[in-house]
């Protein structure tokens, strides 16, 4: 109805149009101005019919397309599922609210979780929660435990790192690290197979080193028994001559040089032994670690005229590693510093020094005068078998052992060439409070 009254408003327009002055109407006129309207309204509406064509089957292609991405993010996301479980590390990723996003099957096998344990969307509070009951993180406080974790993550501009020990005796690494987005990964590593393969190099590197410096252990041992020797005998001839007192300060020197025997003699049994290695929680004294190993090294540096300029400022915070595997690693670079500088005749010089940097790690530099390092040996100096000592020297596991102890107390080792020759910085995390 609508449309017949439409027309008919238009016919009565075309009819005024063809009205002469008179009051009649030009047919003719009528006639063409009719046709002309409807053709104009016939292409309207194959206008009409043409662009909704192409609208049609624009929509069709997009639909299309649409559905070739929806295929492609499917298999996308199965790939993603299939690279996330077959994945040698455990994996979590959490948005900036600290909810789990994504979690992948190995995270739940390291850490001995049933298939599913952890689904996304719970809290890392209540992960924790879940993990607990399970048997992990026995006796924590769990938001004490949480608190640290963000701590730490939160306080470092790259990965926060750190090893832990499971009811079973297996020892992960455990890395973390905040997103631009907000929010955070976390890897675990079972490291345990690893860590042990280490400790037996480790423990063939000290025996090395040991047999290295039989000479000089022999001279360090050599002295108090020559003084033993010597007071023993002006002992007995003061007691000869009844001189009571001169016995007794021969004897009391005698228990001097006993005892300083027995420090060295003790301190090489610890060291051969090694550190338990066990406990993730262990932590070393820098000062105590340095005067460890200028005990057994010491007198070869004296009969080498070597001298050691020592830099400890007191107050150095206890750091998170083993003593005697720190020890290890400073007797190596000492050693090695000692064979570099054998080339030199006069003014030999092995420098330590310690300090706190400003990201809270404690830094500890090992630098000689020998010249440096070549550089075509600097970029593969920490890769087992690399050396520059001749094959009767040495084997080139020495600085490859090094770096896997540092490493295995979440600390680095790098090496650069100063001004007058090498310059090995070891840093390590401050033991927690």
């Amino acid at each position: 109805m609508v449309a017949g009254m439409a027309a008919e408003r238009l016919f009565s327009r075309q009819v005024l149009r063809a009205t002469r002055p008179d009051g009649s109407v030009d047919l003719d006129q009528l006639r063409h101005l009719v046709v002309a309207c409807y053709e104009d309204a016939a292409r309207d509406r194959e206008r009409t019919d043409r662009a909704i064509t192409l609208m049609a089957e624009e929509l069709e292609g997009a639909n299309r397309r649409l559905e070739a991405l929806v295929e492609n993010l499917r298999v996308q996301n199965l790939r993603f599922e299939a690279a996330l479980d077959n994945m040698l590390q455990g994996l979590c990723l959490y948005d900036r609210q600290d909810r789990l996003v994504v979690v992948n099957r190995r995270y739940h096998e390291i850490l001995g979780l049933g298939r599913g344990a952890l689904r996304p969307g719970i809290s890392h509070a209540e992960q924790l929660s879940i993990e607990q009951a399970s048997g992990l993180h026995r006796g924590a406080d769990l938001q004490e435990l949480l608190a640290t974790r963000i701590a730490l993550v939160d306080g470092r501009d790259g990965p926060a790192r750190a090893e832990i020990f499971t009811d079973d005796r297996r020892r992960l690494d455990v890395a973390a690290q905040r997103l631009a987005s907000g929010g955070c990964i976390v890897t675990v590593m079972d490291v345990t197979a690893e860590r042990a393969a280490e400790a037996r190099a480790a423990a063939a590197g000290r025996l090395t080193s040991l047999g290295e410096m039989a000479a000089g252990l022999a001279h360090e041992l050599k002295q108090p028994l020559t003084a033993i020797a010597l007071a023993a005998a002006n002992a007995s001839r003061a007691a000869e001559r009844g001189d009571t007192s001169a016995v007794l300060v021969r004897l009391g020197r005698i228990a001097d040089q006993a005892a300083r025997g027995g420090v060295l003699i003790d301190h090489l049994r610890r060291f051969a032994r090694g550190g338990e290695g066990g406990d993730a929680n262990a932590t070393a004294a820098l000062p105590a670690a340095v005067e460890g190993a200028l005990t057994l090294i010491g007198g070869a540096l004296r009969e080498a005229s070597i001298e050691v300029a020592l830099h400890l400022p007191p107050g150095l915070p206890p750091v998170r590693g083993d003593s005697m595997a720190l020890e290890q690693v400073l007797l190596n670079l000492l050693a090695n510093a000692r064979d570099a500088l054998g080339i030199r005749d006069s003014g030999a010089c092995i420098g330590i020094a310690a300090r706190q940097a400003e990201d809270g790690r404690v830094e500890l530099d090992v630098s000689d005068n020998a010249g440096g390092i070549p550089d075509a040996v600097m970029s593969r100096l920490f890769q087992p078998f690399v050396t520059t000592k001749g094959p009767d020297r040495g084997t080139g596991l020495g600085l490859s052992i090094c770096h896997g102890l540092v490493t295995s107390m979440g600390g680095t080792i790098e090496a650069e060439n100063g001004a007058e020759g090498a310059i090995f910085r070891i840093a390590l995390e401050p033991a927690l409070d």
